[in-house]
C-alpha cells in the first residue's frame, strides 16, 4: 500500500468485500472457492502487497513445516566444509516430506539457549538437530525438559531415549594408534577437538587404549585440544615439536587441524610423512589434494544427514527411531608412514 503499512488478511478481506474465511481459503488454494473469486483474491493480494502472517498460520496448523539444524560455529565460520554433505543429505530427505531446513548458528555461551528458546517456544520449527554435542549438553537438557523432538549428530552421554548419529571416535582413536604403533611409532600425540565435546572424550579414550595395548604410556603432555581450525592445529603442533623427545606421529581430531599440523612440521624444517606422520579425521574433499595427501578417517556424512532426517520424521510421527554408530574408514595416503630411524 502507498503508506507502507503491512496489509493483513482482515484489511484484504475488507478491500474485496469478502469474509476473511473466504479470502483465507482462496489464498490457500481450497477447491470450494470459485475460480473467479480465487483469481480476484490473488490479484488484489499482489496489488496491495499482502503477505501472510507465518506465525499465525503456524499456530492454526499446529506445525511450522521446518526443522532447525543448530550449528556450533567454529572460529573459521558458521558453516565449514565438513557440514556441506551432511546438509545435502538432510535436505534430500526433509524436502520431499514437506519440511524446510533452517540452519541456525549459536556459539556455546549464554546466548545459545536463548537462540534455541526462540526457535522452540516461538514455534518456528517442528524439530531440532544438534551438532558438536557436548557432554551433559545444556541444549539437549532444555529440549528434553520441553518434550521437544530432536536428534543429535553426536552423543551427550548414555541416554538411549534420544536418537543420534555418530562416528565411533573411540574406535578411530584406537585404530589410528594401532596403525602407527604397527609401523614402529612409540611417541604418538593427539591434537583433539574441544575437550567438552563428547567425541573428543571418546577419541581420547581410544588413543589411551591404543597406547596401552602397545605397552606404551599415553603421556598427558602429548595430548592437546584445538578449536577445529588449522591455526589451532598449527599452534598445538609447535608446542609438541618443542618437547624433548618430540612425537613422531600426530593424530588430529579433524582435517583442518591436521592441515595446520602439517604446516607447523614443514615450518620446523621437517618432512610430513617421514619425520612426523599426521593422521586427520573426516576426509573432507581437499584432504586428497594436500601436500602430501592426508591420511585420514572417512565418515560418510551425506548418509549421516539422511539418517538424521529420517530420525526426525519418525519422531514427528510419534515413533522412537534407532540410533546409529558407525566406525570410520582409515584412508591411507602420504602424510603418515613408518617411524623415522632414531
Amino acid at each position: 500500500m502507498a503508506d507502507g503499512k503491512r496489509v493483513g488478511i482482515v484489511e484484504l478481506a475488507r478491500l474485496l468485500e469478502l469474509s476473511t474465511y473466504t479470502v483465507s481459503r482462496a489464498l490457500n488454494g481450497h477447491s470450494d472457492v470459485a475460480d473467479e473469486t480465487r483469481k480476484r483474491v490473488l490479484a488484489t493480494a499482489r496489488e496491495v502487497g499482502y503477505t501472510p502472517n507465518a506465525l499465525a498460520r503456524t499456530l492454526r496448523r499446529g506445525r511450522a513445516d521446518a526443522v532447525a539444524f543448530l550449528l556450533t560455529p567454529s572460529p573459521a565460520g558458521l558453516v565449514d566444509s565438513y557440514f556441506l554433505p551432511l546438509l545435502t543429505g538432510l535436505d534430500a530427505v526433509l524436502a520431499p516430506a514437506g519440511y524446510a531446513l533452517l540452519v541456525a548458528g549459536a556459539a556455546p555461551d549464554e546466548h545459545e539457549i536463548e537462540t534455541l528458546r526462540r526457535l522452540v517456544e516461538g514455534r518456528r520449527v517442528d524439530a531440532v538437530i544438534l551438532t558438536r554435542v557436548r557432554v551433559d549438553d545444556p541444549r539437549a537438557a532444555y529440549l528434553r525438559r520441553q518434550g521437544f523432538p530432536f536428534a543429535m549428530l553426536g552423543r551427550d552421554g548414555d541416554r538411549p531415549e534420544t536418537p543420534f548419529v555418530d562416528a565411533d571416535h573411540r574406535a578411530s582413536g584406537r585404530i589410528a594408534t594401532a596403525w602407527l604403533t604397527a609401523r614402529g611409532h612409540r611417541r604418538i600425540a593427539l591434537i583433539n577437538t574441544p575437550a567438552q565435546v563428547n567425541g573428543s572424550r571418546q577419541r581420547l579414550l581410544g588413543w589411551q587404549e591404543g597406547m596401552a595395548e602397545a605397552g606404551l604410556a599415553a603421556d598427558p603432555a602429548w595430548h592437546r585440544c584445538g578449536d577445529y581450525t588449522a591455526e589451532s592445529g598449527c599452534a598445538a603442533t609447535r608446542a609438541l615439536l618443542a618437547l624433548s623427545p618430540r612425537p613422531t606421529a600426530i593424530l588430529c581430531g579433524n582435517d583442518e587441524m591436521a592441515f595446520g599440523a602439517a604446516g607447523a612440521v614443514r615450518n620446523a624444517g621437517l618432512s610430513v610423512g617421514r619425520d612426523v606422520s599426521i593422521i586427520g579425521c573426516d576426509d573432507i574433499p581437499i584432504a586428497v589434494m594436500a601436500t602430501p595427501p592426508l591420511t585420514t578417517f572417512r565418515t560418510s556424512l551425506r548418509p549421516f544427514g539422511e539418517t538424521l532426517a529420517r530420525q526426525v520424521l519418525a519422531l514427528l510421527r510419534g515413533e522412537t527411531p534407532p540410533s546409529q554408530l558407525g566406525v570410520p574408514e582409515l584412508v591411507e595416503r602420504g602424510s603418515a608412514g613408518p617411524a623415522p630411524a632414531d
